[in-house]
């Protein structure tokens, strides 16, 4: 089975993580991980549940995981597509960083490899060939690590005195290289089976020592994982806490200390430019863009059916400006999905006959999604207002207060136990620091929605805009 060869990965490889100050020595025991190996787990059972929408078979035979599929055709990316949207299901949207997240960039990456060329220590280009083959064989999980701490951000990386400012080059072996380091907001990091690890567009000259890309086992020695402060509530039952008591998607701070990463693990050696071009220009943000808006669908659909209940079930839905804030939700998901769609309608194609998504379209969608959910958890909190702050603990329901609270909380359109449900999910999802990590990773996660914005006007073609104004001008002038 998949799904158990991936705990059994996960467990026994030595991998050296933190929590709350302690390392942790069963990973599959440790009840913050659990919800969140479970749904990776999910995620590989749907690869033998339904092979034909989460799997494909290359020229050799060989059935491996879509999200590694190289899209071939507008038909491919749709299949994709279906397959990222099942998947996303399985966390309401909530986990960004399933493995087909960083999948389909080592796929587009090694399609064209031929951009991080050679050295006369390394075939980079044939080390991202035989790492995507290597991902195809072995189903890994594969994290990325590509923040670099932000300690001085009015400096370059070179110029920062901290050895944790990135990850950096110490020396050269025969074997390969030796690394230290730190990089922040390793997604899911704790329970991947591998890193990738590389650093996204802003190195300057100088930074040298810090331009390098490469791929390293959770396990290897010296990789050490810091988890941040947990977000779901163990302690506490799906009925008290709905989605934060179901899993976590949690985030850690990755310190290298020597390690040493063999020369076919390189990608990047000391080359900014490369660095700067290894995320964007080989593609590999189309593919992921293309996965995570796939994904924030699924968020916002799950966000605008908790306010729709909220609405129905709390005697709201028959005031216009409810209905309203209701339309503008039930508008933006489908402006989502014309937007997904026409990532895939309006693809380019390379000389390989590889479709990438339209970049600029996913661009466009990830400026106003992050601001579109936050307006959607803004519309549950004021649907709900102060009755999800005035919830009863679910064990309150099992002491001699039952049926006080049973008749208390009844209403004519919902019971008073689904109603609590109910009111702990609008909390999860707007108010808990569960949501609140989710409302803040969706405005950041792409990069700082100014600079987004920004960057899409520079790449923007405005000539039919300006064509239009001047025609309006030059008739005027007459």
């Amino acid at each position: 089975m998949l799904e158990d060869n991936y705990a059994s990965r996960i467990s026994s490889d030595n991998r050296i993580v933190y929590l709350n100050g302690k390392k942790v020595d069963l990973i599959l025991e440790e009840p913050v991980f659990k919800g969140a190996i479970n749904k990776i787990k999910s995620y590989y059972r749907l690869q033998e549940e339904k092979p034909e929408v989460h799997t494909a078979i290359d020229n050799n035979g060989l059935r491996y995981a879509i999200s590694l599929m190289l899209p071939k055709s507008q038909e491919d990316l749709q299949k994709k597509r279906i397959s990222y949207k099942e998947v996303s299901e399985l966390s309401y949207g909530m986990l960004g960083r399933t493995p087909d997240f960083i999948s389909s960039a080592i796929a587009i990456i090694a399609s064209n490899s031929e951009i991080l060329g050679t050295s006369e220590k390394a075939n980079f280009s044939q080390n991202a060939i035989n790492y995507y083959e290597f991902c195809k064989r072995k189903n890994i999980f594969v994290a990325h690590a590509a923040i670099n701490p932000q300690i001085d951000r009015s400096k370059s990386i070179g110029e920062i005195d901290n050895k944790y400012s990135g990850v950096k080059v110490v020396r050269e072996t025969d074997n390969g290289i030796i690394v230290s380091g730190a990089k922040m907001i390793v997604t899911l990091g704790a329970i991947a089976d591998e890193l990738l690890v590389f650093n996204m567009p802003g190195l300057r000259t100088g930074d040298e020592d810090f331009a390098v890309a490469f791929s390293l086992p959770v396990g290897a020695v010296g990789v050490k994982q810091i988890c941040r402060k947990a977000l779901n509530h163990t302690e506490l039952s799906r009925f008290d806490h709905p989605i934060a008591s179901a899993f976590d998607e949690i985030d850690t701070y990755l310190i290298l200390e020597e390690v040493e990463v063999p020369w076919d693990r390189v990608l990047v050696y000391k080359d900014v430019g490369m660095s700067n071009a290894f995320y964007d220009k080989t593609n590999a943000r189309n593919h992921t863009g293309h996965q995570g808006i796939v994904r924030g669908l699924t968020k916002a659909e799950i966000v605008t059916g908790t306010a729709i209940k909220l609405a129905k079930n709390m005697g709201l839905d028959k005031f216009p400006n409810v209905l309203e804030k209701l339309g503008a939700m039930t508008t933006s998901l489908e402006l989502m999905k014309g937007a997904i769609h026409l990532c895939e309608y309006t693809a380019k194609v390379d000389d390989k006959g590889v479709y990438s998504p339209n970049f600029l379209t996913i661009q466009a969608l990830r400026y106003h999604f992050p601001q579109w959910y936050q307006t959607m958890v803004q519309t549950i909190q004021s649907f709900a207002a102060g009755s999800m702050l005035a919830v009863p603990h679910k064990e309150d329901f099992n002491n001699h207060n039952a049926s006080m609270l049973l008749e208390a909380l009844n209403g004519p359109l919902i019971d008073a136990k689904e109603r609590c449900v109910l009111l702990n999910l609008a909390w999860d999802l707007s108010g808990d620091g569960f949501g609140q990590r989710q409302q803040s990773y969706e405005f950041y996660h792409a990069g700082d929605p100014m600079r987004i914005a920004g960057m899409h006007y520079r790449d923007y073609n405005v000539e039919i805009c300006n064509k239009l104004t001047d025609e309006i001008i030059c008739d005027s002038l007459i």
